[in-house]
């Protein structure tokens, strides 16, 4: 059953008349080159059309919002040297603004490795550092038969890749970071080690929710 209607009369074509009717009422309209191009009917498609392009507008503002918010949590976290979470407050709304450690999913940057040894700030080798076929011989049979039979000293010389060594910061390096004197050099090491979150909680009503958007789609 599908839609509760019988598999075997899916393909009828009364089923295909009404599931396909709108698809097959095709006009044609001139475009601005003066060329026919065909039209069909779509339901919902300008509601799918208007809020696709609210949401583009919405991540874009929420984007930049995001930004300001982080930046005056990095502000607080930098000053009070600390990385536990602190609270932020916009009249009834609260958020728990963290600063955590950048995940081993982000590798560091040669110079980020170079500025934070420089700075005897803690990282560590990836476990996801990989050796690999390269890829101009993964349809060699002949090759592949070679290898079989003995792989030392026959296959070339590149036929083994490596990624190279890869680090990322460890359960350390945030707090050490933390625990830099100079101010610019605390923020420039704690922005490569950490990555910030806020879970917020808005008090408003739902009619308060709507204004704003309204607002910011207006904008």
């Amino acid at each position: 059953m599908v839609d509760n209607i019988p598999i075997e009369s899916i393909n009828e074509p009364e089923h295909e008349m009404g599931f396909h009717n709108k698809a097959q009422e095709v006009t044609k309209t001139k475009t601005s080159n003066g060329k026919s191009k065909p039209q069909i009917d779509v339901k919902e498609l300008r509601e799918y059309a208007a809020l696709k392009y609210a949401l583009k507008t919405i991540e874009t503002v929420v984007d930049e919002m995001k930004n300001s918010v982080n930046a005056v949590a990095l502000e607080a976290f930098l000053l009070a040297a600390r990385s536990e979470s602190i609270q932020g407050v916009d009249g009834d709304t609260t958020a728990s603004l963290q600063l955590r450690k950048r995940t081993s999913r982000s590798a560091l940057s040669d110079f980020e490795k170079e500025t934070l040894d420089d700075l005897n700030i803690a990282t560590e080798k990836s476990a996801d550092s990989k050796v690999y076929i390269n890829a101009k011989y993964a349809d060699d049979d002949e090759l592949a038969d070679k290898v079989e039979e003995a792989l030392k000293g026959i296959v070339p010389d590149d036929f083994l890749l490596s990624t190279g060594e890869k680090f990322v910061t460890t359960s350390d390096s945030l707090r050490q970071a933390m625990e830099i004197k100079d101010m610019k050099d605390r923020r420039t090491v704690v922005e490569m080690v950490s990555t910030q979150a806020a879970r917020c909680k808005f008090g408003g009503s739902h009619a308060e929710m709507i204004t704003i958007l309204d607002g910011v789609l207006k904008s």
